[in-house]
């Protein structure tokens, strides 16, 4: 099964004075079990994209097909579709409202009306490195990784098949960013999709993702992430991408064909 972009495009406001183009004509396709990277600067069009997936936008021209259901007919129901594809947004942790974090991580699995068992919400716990002993805490006394944790837990809780990161490590230092991709690592090990968004490219090399990147709207390179890095420093610069030293002792040692993947794991 798979998540099929299919000539998707989206227009704000369209007919307006204020009608702005966000995509034009995508064409992806996310198989069950892969890893995609999503990159492209600021207004280039991921957050709309991601967005689409679930069907928090509803696109106009185009379609996207999750496990054989799409989007736009209005015969499917629209949570069915919301329940296989998470999304983990930025800074999720600024969504909590209840008082404890059991009842944070139970909220979903009423609302798709999933049984989720204590054994479950252990499992839960240990994939993104907490214990029982957070259960009973208020989410709001947690520190900020602690808080990040438990977000991507609340969506963890109802079993979605497809996982969005929107910036997963934005306002965490170094030690939290290391957890945080520790998790993702974790969620790929048990068969997760999982499709990131981010401008962290560095952090992403030892993951080697398959790489969708979006420039003025259009997809302007779709494949495989050492393809993307050998198109060198005046190509990714173009595609506003920080050709770091890291990236670039990256990019020799695949020009010279050394292996230095251990130097590059986070």
């Amino acid at each position: 099964m798979s998540i099929e972009v299919k000539n998707l495009s989206y227009t704000y406001a369209e007919g307006t004075p204020f009608e702005t183009i966000a995509l034009k004509n995508i064409n992806w396709e996310i198989n069950e079990g892969s890893l995609w990277l999503v990159l492209g600067k600021t207004g280039s069009g991921k957050t709309t994209l991601i967005q689409t997936l679930n069907g928090l936008l509803i696109p106009k021209n185009g379609d996207v097909i999750v496990d054989d259901l799409s989007i736009k007919d209005q015969k499917n129901d629209i949570k069915i579709i919301r329940e296989k594809i998470g999304i983990v947004f930025q800074y999720p942790e600024n969504q909590f409202f209840l008082p404890t974090v059991l009842e944070e991580l139970m909220y979903a699995p009423k609302n798709f009306n999933k049984d989720i068992s204590s054994n479950d919400l252990i499992n839960i716990l240990n994939i993104v490195g907490l214990n029982k002993n957070f259960l009973n805490r208020n989410p709001f006394s947690l520190s900020g990784g602690e808080m990040r944790k438990v977000a991507i837990a609340s969506i963890l809780s109802y079993n979605p098949k497809y996982i969005i990161f929107d910036e997963p490590t934005v306002g965490l230092d170094y030690e939290g960013r290391k957890k945080i991709w520790k998790i993702i690592h974790n969620l790929i090990d048990i068969g997760k999709t999982i499709i990131i968004v981010t401008h962290w490219i560095d952090e992403l090399i030892s993951f080697k993702p398959n790489i969708l990147h979006i420039q003025n709207n259009e997809i302007s390179y779709k494949g495989e992430f050492d393809n993307f890095v050998l198109l060198g420093e005046n190509e990714l610069k173009k595609r506003s991408i920080l050709f770091s030293k890291k990236l670039k002792l990256y990019y020799c040692s695949l020009k010279n064909n050394i292996k230095l993947d251990k130097l590059f794991q986070y």
